[in-house]
């Protein structure tokens, strides 16, 4: 399981959408776009796909 995989799980878990994504990283003065956000939640099969990192996930969780 990659972060990309934790992040996907966390936002259907919680059913969170991209406006309250972005609330939680605005909360630790993380500023992100929808369409990073977008990119982090697609399919591992998907080319467009853009791994997010550990501390790019370290900070949406804390």
């Amino acid at each position: 399981m990659d972060n990309n995989d934790i992040i996907r799980r966390i936002r259907y878990t919680f059913d969170l959408s991209d406006s309250k994504m972005m609330a939680i990283f605005s909360l630790a003065d993380y500023e992100v776009t929808r369409e990073q956000i977008s990119d982090w939640l697609k399919k591992d099969e998907d080319p467009a796909l853009k791994k997010i990192n550990d501390v790019t996930l370290a900070t949406f969780l804390n």
